[in-house]
């Protein structure tokens, strides 16, 4: 059976011949144990500071990064024998984010000036209309993050003015950026097409909460304050979302993966009811766009997720949940019963202690105890509970490996 193979039958919740393996993201060092060198990587600090160094130097310098980075993960992705691989046509780019960092939209800022402040600080800003952002990167915990931006210094007055300009900016034709981001999805669909046993390859889309941005505080008051704003916010953003989403399945990718999370260990940052106002019918307009394609959508969401997955399975209709984490109280055994028939899992193998702290014993304990109770009758992918970051060392990433392999054969046979 191949890869794709493979995932369509647990996506049709039937048995493979064996549990598929996929993982979100692989950080250094694992990827340099499985290359045998150093890259920048994928959805890193060093990443996103690298692509904001690379549109400096100009699109050249960025278009390049994008394509030997795309490259040399889809390598290392084959050599570990993943089934799937994700991507998204927005890393290396830097526009002034004001929206979901790893979800660019088409009418996001691109025309920007790029000012290095301080060491790995940089002050992004529209050439036109004057909205700025402030990334800094910081080697040691190889993160690169908004410290502030625009309109939290400024307020609810500079919020409705990004929001007047979402509305009236041109998406067609896809900014330059934008389409040097998209070669990175071309690029991984052709090889996987021509590669023995290629991968089932996913691209990306998702709705634009700005979950991690210094204005997200404002941004959640809003929704109580003035409702309609968040409206015109939400309904603008998805609108920037869908040329994208459309070039990427146009290109033929096998499906989608939406990556933003809103979902912290005690619950969701906001109730059910303003989920199912607010987000519930932008993230359903994606998901339908995805299956008018007959492609399927598979959600991303970390934290405690319970209280919105009725609405994601049956109102969204998303097909796939990653990453049902275990710290946060999730039980894949539980979401398995309750929507095992509707939705394919992927997890759930702790990543923040588990696979960081623990023995090479319970990680192979841990692996059996997870294929035993989601992956009978298919409908479930095996993968970590959030990513192979920086923390866990490529020891235990092979352990996790190989168990998968050894116990994930169907018929699953697991002993008490």
């Amino acid at each position: 059976m191949t890869k794709k193979e493979r995932i369509k039958m647990v996506l049709s919740h039937k048995e493979p011949d064996k549990v598929p393996i996929f993982e979100l993201l692989l950080a250094n060092p694992v990827l340099e144990s499985v290359l045998g060198r150093k890259i920048i990587g994928y959805e890193t600090g060093e990443a996103k500071m690298s692509g904001i160094r690379a549109s400096i130097e100009g699109r050249e310098a960025r278009r390049a990064i994008i394509k030997e980075n795309v490259e040399l993960c889809l390598e290392a992705y084959e050599k570990v024998g993943f089934d799937m691989f994700w991507w998204m046509p927005t890393e290396f780019l830097a526009p002034v984010q004001m929206g979901l960092p790893s979800n660019i939209v088409a009418n996001q800022i691109f025309d920007v000036t790029i000012k290095e402040i301080e060491r790995n600080t940089f002050r992004i800003k529209s050439k036109e209309y004057g909205f700025w952002a402030i990334e800094k990167y910081d080697e040691e915990s190889d993160t690169c993050v908004t410290v502030n931006d625009s309109i939290k210094e400024r307020g609810i007055k500079e919020l409705r003015r990004y929001i007047d300009y979402l509305e009236k900016a041109t998406i067609y034709p896809l900014h330059q950026c934008i389409q040097d981001g998209l070669e990175a999805i071309r690029i991984a669909v052709e090889r996987e097409k021509t590669v023995e046993d290629g991968m089932f390859v996913l691209g990306a889309a998702d709705i634009a909460v700005p979950t991690f941005l210094p204005y997200s505080p404002l941004f959640f008051q809003t929704m109580i304050d003035e409702p309609k704003l968040i409206e015109r916010y939400m309904a603008a953003t998805t609108e920037g979302v869908i040329p994208i989403l459309r070039v990427q399945l146009e290109m033929g990718v096998d499906g989608i993966l939406g990556a933003q999370d809103w979902c912290y260990a005690g619950g969701p940052l906001f109730s059910l009811k303003m989920f199912e106002r607010f987000m519930v019918p932008h993230l359903k307009r994606i998901v339908d766009e995805c299956h008018s394609y007959d492609i399927p959508f598979i959600k991303h969401l970390d934290g405690n997720t319970t209280a919105h997955l009725d609405s994601l399975v049956y109102d969204v209709g998303i097909d796939g949940l990653h990453s049902i984490e275990p710290p946060a109280g999730m039980d894949i055994g539980w979401v398995k019963k309750k929507y095992g028939d509707k939705i394919t899992l992927l997890g759930n193998i702790d990543c923040a202690n588990l696979l960081t702290f623990g023995s090479r014993e319970e990680v192979i304990e841990q692996v059996k105890k997870i294929i035993k109770v989601a992956s009978p009758g298919g409908g479930h992918i095996f993968s970590s509970s959030n990513s192979i970051h920086s923390g866990v060392s490529p020891d235990t990433f092979w352990t996790m490996i190989e168990a998968v392999r050894r116990v994930g054969k169907y018929p699953i046979s697991i002993p008490d």
